[in-house]
């Protein structure tokens, strides 16, 4: 029964602790009586009947992908607090994604209301088990003859609220599309409303009929925008500091890591939505990949391995320096030349790299592209043959694979190195 209970118990917690927080709240008194309920919002009735209310909705149930990372200590006690074997079958995972909505008749009784809710959830972002066992002892005990009340009375309220651990809530701010999605999918009128995360629950499988599932105070970490720190700086380069964007990027233990690399980062700078850290040295030129780990802290001081975020994509561009040697006439007004560019970092064996030649001034400035031999093992400086090459000054760019190094502007604001001059 305690699997039938686990979803309906976090949402009949949720509720109440609204409810026990209007009591002691002054806002009360100033909206008047206030209900809180957890219907379908087409189920509220809106406009001449409108009254002050709160309501906590469950509109959606997602898969959470965390699964295979929960730790096989923390599986295990809760398999003996279920006394059910364990079955090779791994854990359904899920998000319970609710929706809390303000209504009131009169002016500013939504506002007021969805105002208090907020500022509570937010004073509360982790509910614990023994606020859960309280919640649900105490609905096993009044208005029995409610659904809930009968099924949590058959059922022992200390191993249910262990199993669900606790609830970690996490506010989702949804755009004005995303809000008309989901309104327009409810198919009533809109009040004012704000979503939130509770996760995750893990509906455990056994090798009998019965079944286990608890709640876990994890939630997966989502990489949203990876980019340069200033607006100036818009070319991620080695050494520079790189940002990180998302959501539930802080973790027990934060760390990051690039391609991949078993290596795990620590970051300079951690919050809930970024993560900043310098961009590692032996990164090579080209599209790389990053994930923000979650690591927990378990017996004897020793990390588990336990969750990682979406794998997200930035361009690591080289910076060069370049010098001409062996200038060479070969005629019709034309040079050969060696010219010898420096990278950071290396350039790997078999990466591909172009050589991008601009001219800096004249009537009818030219452009040159030189594609490199492939290294045959790693290195931090190439030397590349040019042919029939127009005499002037030359701004230089190298692309590898297809990572372009970035120019430098002087006070006038035009590009004017790395240059090389070929006389």
């Amino acid at each position: 029964m305690s699997n039938v209970l686990s979803i309906a118990a976090v949402t009949a917690v949720l509720k109440v602790l609204l409810e026990n927080g209007l009591v002691s709240d002054p806002i009360a008194a100033s909206v008047g009586d206030v209900i809180v309920t957890a219907l379908p919002p087409d189920r509220i009735s809106v406009e001449a009947d409108e009254r002050a209310q709160i309501n906590l909705f469950l509109y959606q149930v997602t898969q959470n992908r965390n699964v295979d990372w929960v730790s096989q200590e923390f599986r295990s006690r809760h398999s003996r607090i279920n006394g059910n074997p364990r079955s090779p079958t791994p854990p359904l995972a899920l998000d319970l994604h609710y929706l809390l909505t303000a209504y009131g008749a009169k002016d500013f009784q939504a506002e007021l209301l969805l105002g208090y809710a907020m500022h509570l959830l937010h004073k509360t972002p982790a509910i614990t088990s023994d606020i859960i066992e309280n919640t649900l002892i105490n609905a096993s005990t009044t208005n029995t003859s409610s659904a809930f009340s009968q099924a949590v009375a058959s059922v022992s309220v200390s191993d249910l609220a262990e199993q669900i651990g606790q609830i970690k809530l996490t506010p989702e701010f949804f755009n004005m599309e995303e809000t008309s999605k989901l309104w327009s999918a409810l198919q009533t009128h809109y009040r004012p409303s704000a979503t939130y995360l509770a996760s995750m629950v893990l509906i455990e499988s056994s090798n009998d009929k019965s079944e286990s599932f608890y709640m876990m105070p994890l939630s997966q970490p989502n990489i949203e925008q990876v980019i340069a720190p200033t607006k100036t700086e818009k070319m991620i380069v080695t050494g520079t500091k790189l940002v990180i964007r998302g959501k539930r990027l802080h973790g027990e233990i934060t760390r990051v890591r690039f391609s991949n690399k078993e290596t795990l980062l620590v970051p300079q700078e951690v919050k809930e939505t970024q993560i900043s850290l310098l961009v590692p040295p032996d990164l090579y030129a080209s599209i790389q990949g990053v994930q923000v780990v979650h690591l927990t802290m378990g017996n004897a001081g020793q990390t588990n391995h336990l969750v990682e975020s979406n794998v997200a994509a930035f361009v690591l561009h080289p910076t060069i320096t370049a010098f001409v040697t062996q200038v060479e006439n070969s005629g019709d007004n034309l040079r050969a030349a060696e010219i010898t560019v420096k990278f950071q970092p290396k350039v790997g064996k078999a990466q591909r790299v172009v050589l991008l030649l601009n001219e800096v001034s004249g009537d009818s400035p030219v452009a040159y592209s030189f594609l490199v031999a492939p290294p045959t093992q790693d290195t931090d400086a190439i030397t590349i043959p040019v042919k029939n090459v127009k005499p002037g000054t030359y701004i230089v760019r190298a692309r590898v694979d297809g990572a372009e190094s970035p120019l430098q502007k002087n006070q006038f604001g035009e590009y004017d190195s790395p240059q090389v001059t070929i006389l």
